[in-house]
């Protein structure tokens, strides 16, 4: 076998002809030019034109800022007229970040969602429920700002992350120190997540907002009946509730009826009650419907002390009344908590870059957490709206080896700039299909 170099024009990225349109029709750059996310010198590269090279630098599969070499030589014949900033640039971009940028480029997260949301990406029903949740992410050493021992024993970040529980789409990213409490900040992170659905779509669509343990909290109840929202919680084991969820397995005339879905094979059953939490003396003494659901043990489960007569006990509070949703259906929707949104915390880690804090700057990390979960929900619409049926919910690694990362020749002919793909290439015909339909997009001004 002889190894040698050839001079052909190819690409191992050919998705750039992918996202690249998407994103020109959504005019990412002018967007972001236009909130303010701030340009790099005099004459230099626009804000706009780097943060769209953090997008590109993460759907091609980059977890650096010096991994924006994937879109050199032959791939940046694909981008267009848009500039490719360079390492140097990408740093100054994201290391000299403040609250400002970063909020700035939260800004323009909030406007690619709503165009995209526009174009027909969005859920669908009469109901959107938002899953906030927190995540670790680990570093290395103590030296970059924010990072702490995480309650694990690990050192890292803790942001936390909102998510639309139908689509998988990120709403909101919020950078936090890894000694954070899992539920802090959580009822002000609630508004901005609320704030990032796009105001025809709640006007239009009610809202549902889905959280473990880490949001049973006063102020989130609080934070959600002035929004106008629901919400179901998982409630903590506290005394209060441990007595609540005795005495209802003590009363006989308690009616248990069996779960849905998947508990339902499983034999557990479902009850509720009512709690009343908060602090009396304040004012702030709420009644809220107690959901509980009940599993019998098996052999080999690990015990706890929480069991009683061979069942397990699980319980969620929710302020939606009964006559409006049943408690089985309730609890059933509040499960599903650990499909899509938890599917989407794993993919932003594993597939987009959100494994790791390549910065010092506190912010800095924050600016490329924003970037992941842009160029995740980029690579969500195409994925799900523009490729075959058995690509929904599939991983980043196997869109990445079908479409994004595939390689083909770029050759100019007839002063038409033109990718061919290899005859042997199996989804061929289904890219330049995604392709033709991303193009027939309306453009936003």
């Amino acid at each position: 076998m002889v190894v040698e170099t050839a001079g052909e024009d190819v690409t191992g990225i050919a998705g750039a002809a992918l996202w690249g349109p998407l994103m020109d029709r959504l005019n990412l750059v002018d967007v972001a030019d236009e909130i303010g996310l701030r340009p790099i010198g005099l004459g230099g590269y626009s804000g706009g034109e780097c943060y769209r090279t953090l997008v590109e630098v993460l759907l091609a599969g980059g977890e650096f800022l010096s991994d924006r070499s994937l879109l050199a030589g032959t791939t940046q014949r694909l981008r267009g007229s848009h500039r490719l900033p360079s390492h140097t640039t990408l740093f100054r971009f994201c290391a000299g970040a403040d609250l400002g940028r970063v909020q700035k480029a939260a800004a323009v997260n909030r406007t690619m969602l709503a165009r995209a949301w526009a174009l027909g990406f969005g859920p669908a029903g009469g109901m959107i429920t938002i899953d906030p949740d927190a995540t670790l992410v680990g570093t290395y050493g103590p030296a970059k700002e924010g990072s702490r021992f995480t309650y694990g024993g690990q050192v890292g970040l803790s942001p936390l992350l909102g998510v639309c529980g139908e689509t998988g789409d990120v709403l909101a990213v919020r950078a936090r120190a890894g000694s954070a409490n899992p539920g802090r900040a959580m009822g002000s992170f609630i508004r901005e997540c609320v704030a990032a659905v796009p105001a025809a779509v709640r006007a239009e669509k009610n809202l549902w907002v889905r959280i473990d343990s880490a949001g049973f909290l006063l102020d989130v109840f609080d934070t959600c009946d002035r929004l106008g929202v629901v919400f179901s919680i998982t409630a903590r084991q506290q005394a209060n509730v441990r007595a609540a969820i005795e005495t209802l397995a003590a009363d006989p005339a308690t009616v248990w009826t069996p779960a849905l879905g998947a508990e339902h094979d499983k034999g557990s059953e479902i009850a509720e009650t009512f709690l009343e939490v908060g602090v009396r003396h304040v004012g702030s003494r709420r009644r809220l419907r107690l959901i509980v659901r009940r599993q019998r043990r098996s052999v080999g489960d690990q015990l706890s002390f929480d069991d009683l007569d061979g069942w397990r006990f699980h319980a969620i509070v929710t302020n939606l009344p009964a006559w409006f949703a049943p408690a089985d259906e309730v609890e059933a929707h509040h499960r599903l908590r650990g499909g899509i949104p938890e599917d989407t915390i794993r993919q932003l880690k594993e597939d987009y870059g959100l494994i790791h804090a390549p910065l010092q700057n506190f912010f800095g990390n924050w600016l490329w957490w924003h970037a992941c979960a842009l160029a995740h929900n980029v690579g969500h619409w195409i994925r799900d709206h523009f490729l075959p049926t058995e690509f929904r919910r599939c991983r980043g690694k196997r869109l990445r080896l079908a479409f994004f990362n595939a390689p083909a020749r770029v050759v100019t002919h007839a002063r038409r700039l033109h990718l061919r793909l290899p005859r042997s290439h199996p989804w061929g015909a289904d890219f330049i299909e995604a392709l033709t339909r991303i193009r027939e997009l309306p453009a936003f001004a």
